[in-house]
């Protein structure tokens, strides 16, 4: 998993722009109601759609990808409940890709550059445009220039230098820092080396309930097992006890941060900064510092809290590490790990024994494998498994001892 590239960003790229055609639009229908004593009949005009592009180039990736799409200003309907695609980021996340376009990564003096290939769902333009690796190595410490040219003439342009990298640094080939994490009683320590170019280091944890980031201007940062996230609705802890969490750190342009630290005020359209011209959006770069691979971990301290043991229906031995990682006065959030093939596992329990689990095929919890409902009664829990998913796990789990 890269972080912080554009595919990762999809559903979250451009609520800005989004939030004010939206909130506009409420504005302006509130303002005809009010007004309605003393016009019989108002007609105005959709504002004409502004190109919006969202590229984020890292020079760690297999491809760079660029979106472009469309502000939403009400001209067309949007369906934002379909199962989020990353290959058709746009339209699953609620958005209007723009198809056909011109998209070109341009280095140096190269004034013809390397072009995109969109993504395509059957006869179906995504408004996803990548160039591979093998077409395009984006090299840290050098400058680089994007031009998208719609088909219907419209250009938007915007320039990146990319932070340097420390030396021995090689693309695809950052190691992988292991670490485990007991999250009530460890902090973990991250550092890294400086590097030239870089406006400032952003930190990032990946969660079943979406990224948690932040920045830094030190080159060293620290994370308590009590973190929460404060970008999932909820505020959801940050770790998970099961779960090998990925950590990493990555130093950004002045475009990447400029972008990530403003905002959009909804009734005044300000406040919102822009790195390309023509159009409205970001083309930043970063630089990929560190990786770490965290294996989270827990004291056991409620009933929940320990190995269950089980045969599936095809006379495989199933078994689950459970943790009420978040005690609630009704419900206590759950989170866990199947061993072999390893899953992660996230759900409830209520006060009454109730469980709900969903086993995930990635960390994310929108990647559902299988859902279980059971009681927990004593050393066992009884259930059965969702027919929609795969149902062919035990119905019966008992209490064994961790190792």
């Amino acid at each position: 998993m890269r972080p912080f590239s554009a595919r990762h960003r999809g559903r979250r790229a451009l609520v800005t722009a989004r939030t004010l055609t939206h909130t506009l639009t409420r504005t302006l229908m509130l303002a005809l109601a009010l007004t309605a004593c003393e016009f019989d009949q108002v007609s105005v005009a959709p504002p004409a759609p502004l190109v919006v592009v969202h590229a984020v180039l890292n020079a760690d990736a297999a491809e760079q990808v660029i979106l472009v799409e469309a502000s939403l200003t009400g001209r067309v309907g949007i369906n934002d409940s379909r199962d989020f695609n990353p290959l058709d980021p746009i339209r699953t996340a609620g958005g209007e890709p723009i198809a056909g376009a011109d998209v070109r990564l341009l280095a140096g003096a190269d004034t013809v550059g390397v072009r995109a290939t969109e993504s395509r769902i059957g006869t179906r333009g995504t408004g996803r445009y990548a160039i591979p690796r093998s077409a395009l190595a984006v090299t840290p410490g050098q400058r680089y220039r994007l031009r998208v040219r719609t088909s219907d003439g419209r250009v938007v342009t915007g320039e990146t230098l990319v932070p340097g990298a420390p030396p021995g640094w090689m693309a695809g080939a950052l190691p992988v820092q292991r670490s485990s994490f007991a999250r009530d009683t460890d902090t973990l320590r991250l550092t890294w080396p400086a590097v030239t170019g870089a406006r400032t280091y952003a930190v990032r944890v990946e969660t079943p309930y979406g990224p948690w980031a932040l920045f830094s201007d030190s080159t060293r940062f620290s994370l308590t097992g009590t973190l929460r996230n404060f970008l999932a609705p909820g505020l959801p802890n940050v770790w998970f006890p099961g779960f090998r969490q990925i950590a990493t750190v990555v130093a950004v342009d002045r475009n990447f941060y400029d972008y990530n630290r403003s905002g959009n005020d909804p009734f005044g359209g300000t406040g919102l900064i822009s790195s390309v011209q023509g159009g409205l959006g970001l083309f930043g770069s970063l630089v990929e510092l560190r990786r770490q691979e965290v294996t989270v971990t827990q004291r056991d301290r409620a009933p929940l809290d320990a190995a269950w043991t089980g045969t599936s229906t095809t006379g495989a031995t199933v078994v689950i590490d459970l943790w009420a990682e978040d005690p609630g006065p009704r419900f206590s959030a759950v989170s866990g790990r199947v061993r072999a093939p390893e899953q992660f596992a996230v759900g409830t329990l209520g006060d009454d024994g109730t469980l709900r689990l969903a086993t995930l095929r990635s960390m994310s919890g929108a990647d559902t494998a299988g859902l279980f409902t059971g009681r927990l009664l004593g050393d066992s829990i009884t259930g059965s498994w969702s027919t929609r998913f795969d149902s062919s796990g035990p119905r019966l789990f008992r209490r064994t001892r961790r190792p």
